[in-house]
């Protein structure tokens, strides 16, 4: 998603108090339909998506979609709440929101496991994610969530960046993740689900 630059705010949040936060801020008049992120307990105000990230999740989210009909997986578009946390801290059970100090909004991911879909949110690293970059969430989304994405789990994340015009698709099922560059005159295979490819070049930068 896309973010301006920020001044760091010193408090360190979870999850519970996140909410709490956004809850009093869009209260406020002309915050109605912002968002944010908690990105290791600091928060990040996210800006509305110009006209080419809109088209490319568009884009994409159709491909997604229609791939994954009567698989059993869903696909979620923007805005829709993603929890992680640490699996090796939970191995038995969820966490409060409390032990949360990550709450994502990804452009789009795909959720196979039905016991980590709430109404409220995702809990739980999704089998994919696809983040679109602009100028003001690049090191965000090639930083700070690929960091996170990795560690929590995610089994693949594409990094769709219009401006470089390429793609970066990171494979996070071996012990040691691995990544493959494309440009947008590519077909993208995604190396976890077998058949589903995106052909950039249907879309007109």
């Amino acid at each position: 998603m896309q973010m301006p630059n920020y001044a760091p705010i010193v408090k360190s949040y979870n999850a519970e108090e996140f909410l709490k936060y956004i809850d009093e801020e869009t209260r406020k008049p002309g915050n109605e339909d912002k968002h944010y992120e908690l990105i290791d307990g600091v928060i990040y105000m996210m800006a509305s998506p110009n006209e080419i990230h809109y088209d490319l999740s568009e884009f994409i989210d159709g491909i997604l979609k229609g791939y994954f009909t009567g698989k059993g997986c869903k696909v979620y578009h923007a805005p829709f709440d993603l929890y992680l946390f640490d699996k090796k801290k939970f191995m038995i059970f969820s966490p409060g929101k409390t032990e949360y100090s990550n709450v994502f909004i990804p452009d789009l991911m795909v959720v196979c496991d039905k016991s980590k879909r709430k109404p409220d949110g995702v809990y739980g690293a999704p089998d994919l994610i696809v983040e679109i970059i602009s100028k003001s969430n690049a090191v965000n989304d090639y930083v700070r969530k690929l960091n996170a994405y990795i560690t929590f789990g995610v089994n693949e994340y594409f990094i769709v960046d219009p401006i470089k015009k390429k793609i970066t698709v990171y494979d996070n099922t071996a012990v040691e993740f691995s990544f493959y560059d494309y440009t947008f005159n590519d077909i993208v295979k995604s190396t976890v689900f077998e058949g589903l490819c995106i052909d950039f070049k249907r879309f007109a930068l």
